[in-house]
């Protein structure tokens, strides 16, 4: 009698034409254990077997419509793919059994079965409970090398040489994790392949996978249960040494595998049954029932506090050792949520479930030795699963904190430019002293010492990496309550300006009661602390802007000498965006190209003249006068109208509101208005043409055209029109009476 009635696999093996992979045997074999009633105890019925023809497109996806037919929420879903997997034409894909040598593209495609469509029929299932084991390497699949006398066999040699490059299995898993608690491991790393030994009739990979559930991985077990969490750790500790061994044994350094797992594993539920001879001897009580919903074990995690369609900030929040993400940051989440300035930032826990040496126990430094294989998933997973996003913001409280700097320093630097905000709570940056090691834990987290290796090695990199000057928003926060970390070792690493104290006890600090908590408030202005971003209403929009301004000036600011007149444009209104004027205005200064273009004069007499709004200085006004002056003297001996019609608007601006000098706004704004009629409509000249006017007191036609601009306009622009206007219209009525109907005018069309 199969115990596990609502346990339910779809085990998938390979025999491909176009080489001699063939992992028939890795497929029938799991399905044969998964259905062994004295070791997993599944339903044969519910068990799907798919190999060599039947292992095509139509086959898996038909089988993966059977799945979400015959499951429900309280399903238990063992998914295995044993074959290749590509990244071709800039998809991530499996490769069926339908696929063959000498495709043309279309054929190709219409063959595989793309990382997006398993996702799909993940999301389509409503258990909450799934396991995904895929067992492909990174190039040419599994098995497709074997070990003959120490010696790669000719045959694989040449078939090795032939077949398809294909690429990033850890990718792939990061492709098809839905964030619903699904679980993914695969065999090894994206620059790695899977090994099989010629002696074997299964990879390497697949052999200790059967050892597992068969039990035969450990001796001491605390249930009569073979869990997920105890195979995917094994698998992970017991296959790169293995192959190490063998690699030195006959020189083959290139020979390596590191099995890579998604280790968002919530649920650490059942895969196999302790073997009866184990239980009886260990006296471990007979298996019951399967486990029903809210038993030890099966408890539902938050994967996503919010997603939102158009987003492309993420707000990630990182744990410690003793907790997960969705637990450990209280009410915070749901706090920032709810305040419209987080409006347009994705909030997502970081969870990832530490494989903890049982030496360690579950104290809060236990999972140490895990903070490189976790920082590896997370520069994975922001390489893949959070691809989407311009701009990452990393909330980090205790141990996660060296996770999130241990893989800042580890990202290449496509992706390391995505980080924008980097907050650490009560992160032991310094270590932990060795006489406090000894007294309370006897040196058992020996890694977590000040004067140990690990810390030693970050600190250093961390430092000749940054110098102490950061392209991100850096808040460092540290409790002089806090019963584990010292205010030396949250603040020693980092200059003064980072640093800030807050209230509460180690777990406490993040825990706040309300939006007055310290803790809560540092966040949120760190996040938020951007005056471009208050002068708008509209924050999902200003948010999502702000994603793109920091993508360009990570892309541009590196190569800011090289650039042409659009691309320094695009860097300096980007910088504004980002409340960097001071920046760009030292670009432009000493740019070339910019003394003597008319337009780049323009943006530097702009900078100038914002400057002085925003804090007014004489020589702010001055030096916006008169680059306006020598541009407009410049285009209109090149009659070039546009740039004419733009300068003079401005100089009546600022003859309006710096010189007060109503008849020199009067002579520019005529001439403003006369060359934009020899223009083609635009976005600025709408804008000039409805300054003018209010300057000329043609308030009608001024209320038309703002209109026109509005409706052009993006978020840049409409703030820098609204200044503009509001300012203008302020000096030349004097009055800022919020309920003039020309103010409210304005406010409702830019603002």
């Amino acid at each position: 009698m199969s115990l596990l009635k609502n346990a339910h696999a779809l085990v998938i093996g390979m025999k491909y034409e176009f080489d001699n992979l063939d992992t028939t045997q890795d497929a029938k074999d799991i399905a044969t254990v998964l259905k062994d009633e004295a070791i997993c105890g599944y339903d044969p019925g519910n068990v799907i077997l798919l190999t060599g023809n039947k292992a095509d497109r139509k086959g898996i996806l038909g089988a993966l419509k059977t799945l979400k037919k015959n499951t429900d929420e309280h399903s238990s879903v063992f998914l295995y793919y044993s074959g290749h997997g590509g990244y071709e034409l800039d998809t991530f894909h499996f490769i069926p059994s339908g696929i063959k040598a000498g495709m043309s593209p279309e054929e190709y495609t219409s063959e595989w079965i793309t990382a997006k469509e398993i996702r799909e029929h993940i999301n389509a299932l409503k258990t909450k409970r799934l396991i995904f084991f895929m067992d492909c390497c990174h190039s040419t699949g599994i098995a497709s090398e074997s070990y003959v006398g120490g010696q790669l066999a000719d045959k694989e040699k040449e078939n090795n040489a032939d077949a398809k490059e294909f690429t990033q299995a850890d990718g792939l898993a990061q492709k098809v994790d839905t964030e619903k608690g699904i679980s993914v491991i695969a065999s090894c790393k994206e620059n790695q392949k899977s090994y099989k030994m010629d002696a074997d009739k299964n990879s390497l990979f697949t052999k200790h996978l059967l050892l597992a559930l068969r039990g035969q991985h450990q001796s001491v077990f605390v249930d009569p249960y073979v869990r997920i969490l105890q195979v995917a750790g094994y698998l992970m500790k017991v296959i790169p040494p293995i192959l190490e061994e063998i690699a030195t044994k006959w020189n083959m350094p290139e020979a390596v595998q590191e099995p890579y797992v998604n280790l968002e594993l919530y649920d650490d539920f059942i895969l196999s049954y302790v073997p009866k001879e184990l239980r009886q001897r260990m006296e471990l009580p007979e298996p019951e029932e399967e486990p029903k919903p809210g038993a030890k074990g099966m408890k539902e995690v938050k994967t996503v506090f919010r997603e939102t369609p158009g987003a492309n900030n993420l707000l990630l929040f990182i744990h410690g050792f003793s907790g997960e993400a969705g637990v450990t940051f209280g009410k915070i989440p749901d706090m920032l949520i709810k305040d419209h300035k987080m409006d347009g930032w994705d909030m997502k826990p970081f969870g990832y479930s530490q494989f903890i040496d049982p030496e360690l126990g579950k104290e809060i430094w236990a999972g140490v030795k895990d903070v490189g294989r976790i920082s590896e998933y997370l520069c994975t997973s922001v390489r893949y699963k959070f691809e989407k996003y311009d701009r990452i913001a990393i909330v980090a409280h205790s141990l996660g904190g060296l996770i999130a700097q241990r893989a800042i320093l580890d990202f290449k630097e496509e992706f390391r430019r995505k980080i924008t905000h980097l907050i650490l709570l009560g992160t032991p940056s310094k270590g932990i002293e060795p006489e406090k090691l000894k007294k309370l834990w006897n040196n058992k987290y020996k890694e977590m010492s000040s004067e140990g290796a690990f810390i030693g090695e970050l600190r250093k990199e961390w430092g000749d990496f940054y110098k102490g000057e950061y392209p991100f928003s850096l808040s460092v926060a540290g409790s002089v309550d806090d019963e584990f970390v010292t205010l030396d070792s949250c603040f020693a690493p980092f200059d003064e300006n980072y640093r800030y104290t807050v209230d509460g006890r180690h777990l406490g600090m993040v825990k706040p009661k309300d939006e007055e908590d310290d803790c809560y408030k540092l966040i949120l202005n760190t996040l938020t602390n951007t005056e471009f971003a208050n002068q708008y209403t509209n924050s999902e929009e200003i948010n999502i802007a702000l994603g793109k301004y920091d993508a360009v000036v990570k892309k541009l600011l590196p190569n800011k000498e090289a650039l042409d007149k659009n691309g320094l444009k695009r860097l300096v209104f980007a910088l504004e965006g980002l409340d960097r004027r001071e920046e760009a205005l030292n670009i432009l200064d000493e740019h070339p190209s910019a003394q003597e273009d008319t337009d780049l004069m323009g943006i530097i007499g702009g900078r100038y003249k914002r400057a002085y709004l925003k804090f007014p200085s004489k020589d702010d006004a001055e030096t916006a006068f008169v680059y306006y002056e020598l541009a407009l003297e410049k285009s209109t001996t090149n009659k070039n109208y546009e740039q004419i019609y733009y300068h003079a608007i401005n100089l009546a601006f600022l003859s309006l509101v710096v010189k007060d000098n109503r008849t020199e706004m009067i002579r520019y704004a005529e001439q403003a208005l006369h060359v934009a009629k020899n223009c083609a409509d635009h976005l600025w000249k709408y804008a000039t043409v409805a300054e003018a006017n209010m300057y000329l007191g043609e308030m009608k036609t001024a209320r038309k055209y703002y209109k026109k601009a509005a409706e052009l306009a993006g978020i840049r622009e409409k703030i820098s029109i609204h200044l503009n206007a509001y300012a203008g219209y302020t000096s030349l009525m004097n009055t800022d009476n919020p309920k003039d109907s020309f103010i409210l005018f304005l406010k409702d069309q830019f603002l």
